[in-house]
């Protein structure tokens, strides 16, 4: 496979999720810069009601990327992450979440080793709306949480001044990956090298299922009759995510929750 087939399919597995995107020039623009790096079409989580995606707005802001508008996607936050690995929340707001912080250096570096370490490996990419970015809730969503290092006295970007800065060095910094790695078209090779040393983490939906187990097993025993429900779910997805949990240990924790509410039937 040629170096740029391989860049393809890599970019492919890299997923762009907006979460409450209001205006239809960034849209626009957010589809030009994607189809620039070789990225994917995005994904709209619970955009502004009057965003039309064929609006004569995105359209000419598209310029020439306007066949991206046929391949946007509306989902909810959870099941636009459910197949990813790795779920990185962009923000230029301290918020008071305790997820794992991570430049924007090490975020790239992350991102490209495990692309071309695991077959099934897809990180997904989440950025807030224009005003006020991600909430609390929605970066508890995230495995790790990255801030550009601006300039102190105004770090916020434009949407799609962040994105086409994320797509480029994304692409760059995988383009390098493959070519020092000069096992790169052995890939049976490369995997049977990395398996052995690295562990693979779970996929957001088994830990959704995970959380659940465990937010339903709560209900059963009346926890949350204690305090904050909400604050209460959220410490136990920070522990989820914050433990790497693999997809075998996972399963296995929700094969015992599911035992124990059977007992407490």
């Amino acid at each position: 496979m040629e170096i740029n087939e391989l860049l393809s399919s890599y970019l492919k597995k890299v997923h762009w999720a907006f979460v409450g995107l209001t205006h239809p020039g960034n849209l626009g623009a957010i589809l030009r810069a994607l189809k620039n790096t070789g990225c994917r079409s995005p994904i709209l989580i619970d955009p502004a009601k009057d965003l039309m995606v064929n609006s004569p707005q995105v359209l000419s802001r598209a310029s020439h990327a306007k066949e991206y508008t046929h391949d946007v996607k509306l989902r909810d936050l959870e099941t636009a992450l459910e197949g990813s690995r790795m779920v990185i929340g962009f923000t230029a707001r301290d918020r008071d979440v305790q997820i794992p912080k991570i430049s924007f250096e090490e975020t790239l570096k992350s991102v490209s080793d495990n692309l071309l370490r695991w077959e099934d490996f897809h990180v997904s990419f989440v950025f807030g709306c224009e005003k006020s970015g991600l909430s609390n809730k929605e970066l508890s969503r995230c495995t790790r949480v990255c801030a550009f290092d601006l300039d102190e006295r105004y770090p916020s970007l434009n949407i799609s001044h962040a994105t086409l800065l994320v797509a480029y060095f994304t692409r760059n910094t995988i383009r390098k990956a493959i070519l020092r790695n000069n096992n790169y078209l052995n890939k049976k090779h490369r995997q049977n090298r990395s398996v052995a040393t690295i562990k693979k983490p779970a996929c957001q939906k088994i830990l959704y299922s995970l959380e659940r187990s465990m937010i339903q097993l709560g209900e059963q025993i009346n926890f949350f009759e204690q305090g904050n429900r909400e604050k209460s779910e959220i410490k136990m997805r920070r522990w989820i995510i914050n433990n790497k949990i693999e997809e075998e240990d996972a399963k296995l924790m929700i094969s015992f929750f599911s035992e124990i509410k059977k007992e407490l039937n």
